[in-house]
């Protein structure tokens, strides 16, 4: 990460740099001057992630600096002594995400808060949902220039199609008036799957109907938007929403999450497991249960070290993440053993998808510094619900012990 900082104040930027290494690891450049600033352009070729610019420079005392560092295109954050208005010709400059009034300590901590805001962006996907194709591009590109990725659908149906999908949504943002499926009754649907502290609901109308925003929280929005917003209060909702899902984020995960994979852990297996297991034995849903084990993995630590050990478990993390969506909760067991609990799929589907996995591991080198190690995995796999979920499970793991015992880097279905 690299950061310019360009201000003609010692004091100031002193502050800045301080505020930014409590809030990000970046590499920091300063320039006192625009003339300054064209030389450290010119000396790291102009590939900065973003810069901070003050508006009253030396050698540029109207905001001339914004103008020259927009041609390089660097995402930039306006320092300034006085409220902008929201037509300035500085602020409407297409790579300016914020400005901040320099009024105090306050402010380089806001300045810092919104590079961290810009970092932390990179791992957001919002949902924008609208039947107007050139609303759906207006809002994109505001969000894209704030580092956010966006998927974007042109009704409720599609919209509910991609939550389908496993992806790293955290904010949908629907429009109200939509053929077909309002989007207070988008809203509705979303809350039967997904909490308000799991991914955030901002409602978007032209209408200045009062009742619409009450109507919109009552059905689980988190907030509301009127069309003819600013930029500014764009990006202050949207980070403040993205925050808040965030910190959410953080604290379930330090409490369901294991520390080295990321995966679910065992308690919350057993926690969210007991839920799908009994919704789809209730509603007579397909449901399987894989216990997944690499092999001799006793002899990768023997012979390379815990260290690599690890590594190896950590690439199962990423293989799975690249063969099961979202109707599958993978955790890990513990040690080199991993349950995956899987909906919607059939027995020849399910059997498929394991088969491919166990070949993907049978074809993967792992390769750290100059070693290159080969491992398989071996699978276990119930079908049928049985009394409840750990008789499942302990169906799955005679499956992968079956598995071990003829041979490994096999699949295994439990007829039992």
């Amino acid at each position: 990460m690299k950061i310019l900082i360009v201000d003609d104040s010692k004091t100031l930027v002193a502050g800045l740099i301080d505020s930014l290494h409590k809030k990000v690891k970046a590499e920091i450049f300063v320039a006192h001057s625009k003339q300054e600033c064209a030389d450290l352009l010119l000396q790291e070729k102009g590939k900065f992630d973003i810069s901070i610019l003050d508006l009253g420079l030396p050698d540029a005392p109207n905001g001339e600096v914004v103008g020259f560092v927009n041609k390089f295109s660097i995402p930039s954050i306006i320092l300034t002594a006085s409220k902008l208005d929201k037509n300035n010709e500085n602020l409407s400059s297409s790579n300016v995400i914020d400005y901040v009034i320099k009024n105090g300590s306050y402010a380089l901590d806001y300045t810092a808060y919104v590079v961290e805001r810009f970092i932390k962006n990179l791992k957001c996907e919002v949902l924008i949902v609208d039947d107007s194709r050139s609303f759906l591009h207006k809002i994109s590109d505001l969000c894209n220039k704030y580092n956010i990725k966006t998927k974007t659908a042109c009704s409720a149906e599609e919209a509910l199609t991609i939550m389908k999908e496993r992806n790293n949504i955290k904010l949908i943002l629907t429009d109200y008036m939509m053929p077909k499926m309002n989007g207070l009754e988008f809203t509705a649907e979303i809350r039967k799957e997904y909490k308000k502290d799991e991914i955030s609901i901002i409602a978007l109308s032209g209408s200045q109907d009062k009742q619409i925003v009450a109507k919109f929280l009552k059905s689980g929005a988190n907030d509301f938007i009127y069309k003819d917003f600013s930029n500014e209060e764009f990006y202050a909702r949207i980070n403040s929403n993205l925050e808040i899902i965030q910190l959410f984020e953080e604290i379930r995960d330090r409490a369901n999450k294991d520390y080295m994979t990321g995966m679910y852990n065992r308690r919350y297996l057993f926690e969210k497991g007991n839920e799908i297991y009994l919704n789809n034995k209730k509603d007579n849903l397909n449901l399987s249960c894989a216990i997944i084990d690499i092999d001799k993995f006793k002899n990768i630590n023997d012979t390379y070290g815990h260290d690599i050990g690890d590594i190896a478990i950590k690439q199962v993390s990423s293989i799975l993440d690249t063969h099961l969506d979202r109707n599958s909760l993978i955790s890990r067991l513990g040690g080199e053993e991993f349950c995956i609990l899987t909906k919607e799929l059939n027995e020849n589907e399910i059997l498929e998808k394991y088969e491919n996995i166990r070949k993907d591991f049978e074809n993967s080198v792992l390769e750290i510094d100059d070693l290159s190690i080969s491992y398989t995995v071996s699978i276990g796999i119930s079908t049928k619900f049985y009394n409840d979920l750990d008789e499942m499970i302990k169906k799955s793991d005679e499956a992968l012990y079956e598995a071990k015992e003829t041979g490994r880097n096999k699949v295994i279905i439990s007829r039992a």
